[in-house]
């Protein structure tokens, strides 16, 4: 299904809303962003097609990537992706069942228990996925890879996908995982603890309901002049700066 984007007059679409919050922000690892640290001659294969055009690339920079897709889907071209990284593994990590689940949590005003959880087996990272944007091209995250504190933000699914061969961070998939507690209950407790905790124990923390907007980082100098680039382009963009993550969220 293609996204066609939106006139000047129009209201902007779902997909430039996602795609603006996504270029507001970036994935920090530890103090720095993503694509400031990778180890050096490391890059992500991705296999993919463009309007049915095949493609299999090695991108150096995270920046690639998202660069290629910011273009490619506000001019409306529909973008399928076959593998990232290593072969298989981002149909391990991320099956079409959980794609799909996740695409029925993109609802408007939505606060559903998180989906998946994401963890590095050698490491502290956890990552809780609530929803899909950008037609399962991203994924809205709380996480701890950042410094400072848990992180709620939506992330590209390739920048999850370059930490293990950038980073040398293999986040894993959960397949025990499952939750009742809406995702608000843990983004209200991330911000009284300051870490990700589990849901055993959200019944023993004095919880209101009201939930804390967790502090995220702004995007770099290079990621918004591929973002203002666009706007040019497609005028429509340009009201969305201000846009936040928790604007499609019922808190």
């Amino acid at each position: 299904m293609k996204n066609h984007p939106s006139d000047d007059h129009d209201e902007p679409t779902q997909t430039q809303i996602d795609l603006a919050l996504l270029f507001m922000t970036d994935l920090h690892v530890g103090g720095e962003r993503l694509y400031k640290i990778k180890r050096k001659a490391t890059s992500l294969n991705l296999g993919y097609e463009i309007d049915s055009e095949t493609h299999q690339r090695s991108y150096l920079s995270a920046l690639s990537w998202r660069a290629i897709l910011l273009f490619a889907l506000t001019e409306g071209k529909t973008v399928t992706v076959h593998e990232m990284d290593q072969p298989g593994r981002y149909h391990r990590l991320f099956p079409k069942t959980l794609l799909r689940r996740l695409q029925w949590h993109a609802r408007p005003n939505a606060n559903f228990p998180p989906v998946a959880r994401l963890y590095d087996p050698n490491g502290k990272g956890v990552a809780l996925l609530t929803r899909s944007r950008v037609c399962g091209h991203a994924v809205d995250a709380l996480h701890n890879l950042t410094d400072g504190g848990p992180v709620f933000q939506p992330l590209w699914i390739s920048d999850i996908m370059a930490l293990r061969p950038m980073l040398g961070i293999e986040l894993v998939r959960d397949e025990t995982f499952s939750v009742t507690m809406p995702i608000s209950a843990y983004l209200e407790a991330a911000g009284m603890t300051g870490r990700i905790v589990e849901e055993q124990e959200l019944t023993g923390l004095p919880l209101t309901g009201n939930v804390p907007w967790l502090a995220t980082k702004p995007s770099s100098k290079a990621v918004r002049s591929i973002y203002d680039q666009a706007c040019r382009e497609t005028p429509a963009l340009v009201k969305l700066r201000d846009r936040s993550i928790y604007g499609d969220y019922s808190f």
